[in-house]
């Protein structure tokens, strides 16, 4: 990876075949630009989409038009209707990769977990914040799709191999326990359909401990139904009505023990956190300006 940017040459290299006009370009010419370079065609639709997917990275390098998919289960539409162009923060990325501005720190924001890497994603506003001020804490890693994080967290920081639990980010409300962030990676129509199954075994394993030969062994799911309200005006909202009189804080343990409500995931930092924001180049944090404004 760069020290420029923190972006790996694939991703320049997609940066540069999307190019830097006015308007956007047709994504089968980025395609054909990309396959002269040897990347193929398939595996260079899956990076674009993953450069311009805010639920991939806090911040996008690419801003797409058409359909290029969701979180959830929708597909992309054929690449011949979508087209992309760089988004400001891509556009920033070049310029830092041409020295125009100084080092911009996006490689200690988005990681590489998005992309099946070990290094987990970082609240955009509190890297920056960090190398502002010269301070060594940026505070613990913080997830595009708006999902927690727990488990090993200061051996991650520390820069050791960490085991780490990306989580639900659960909203109680009357009757109802709200999803309104889940794991990145995860997709989210796939999250909802899994409680609901969760919902309906429970249920039905109840019905036939009760019956004639059941001997009272089951025991019911917290939860009553399952309905999956996430559109893209409100985000994530998957909503878990709750049995009568059951205990909000117990069936918030049941549902975040679903899969792949929550997932574990080894992760590792290549250096101590302090030392990543202690050691980054800032130059004369021209780059690191202009980033800060984009985030306002």
């Amino acid at each position: 990876m760069t020290v420029l940017t923190g972006l790996g040459a694939l991703e320049l290299s997609v940066l540069a075949a999307v190019g830097e006009s006015k308007g956007s370009r047709r994504t089968p010419v980025v395609l054909e630009e990309l396959e002269r370079e040897g990347i193929a065609p398939v595996y260079a639709m899956r990076v674009l989409q993953d450069l311009l997917a805010p639920w991939q990275r806090h911040l996008t390098l690419l801003h797409g038009e058409g359909n290029w998919g969701s979180v959830g289960n929708d597909p992309r539409a054929d690449p011949r209707y979508t087209a992309v162009a760089l988004s400001h923060v891509g556009r920033l990325a070049l310029a830092a990769e041409r020295g125009e501005v100084s080092p911009v720190p996006l490689g200690l924001i988005d990681g590489t977990l998005y992309a099946g890497g070990r290094v987990p994603p970082f609240n955009p506003q509190r890297v920056v914040e960090a190398l502002q001020q010269g301070s060594k804490d940026a505070g613990p890693p913080a997830l595009p799709t708006g999902g927690e994080v727990a488990g090993e967290l200061p051996q991650l920081l520390a820069g050791k191999k960490a085991r780490l639990q990306l989580g639900p980010r659960v909203v109680h409300e009357p009757g109802a326990l709200v999803i309104t962030g889940h794991p990145l990676g995860v997709n989210r129509d796939t999250l909802a359909e899994h409680l609901a199954r969760r919902v309906a075994v429970g249920a039905w394993a109840q019905r036939e401990a009760d019956g004639p030969a059941g001997h009272h062994a089951a025991s019911a799911p917290p939860v009553l139904d399952v309905r999956d309200e996430s559109d893209m005006f409100v985000g994530t909202r998957i909503v878990c009505l709750l049995v009568p009189q059951a205990e909000p804080g117990a069936a918030e343990q049941w549902v975040r023990g679903v899969w792949p409500v929550t997932v574990e995931i080894d992760c590792r930092l290549p250096a101590p956190q302090r030392v990543r924001l202690r050691d980054w180049a800032r130059g004369d944090s021209s780059g690191l300006h202009q980033l800060a404004r984009l985030l306002l």
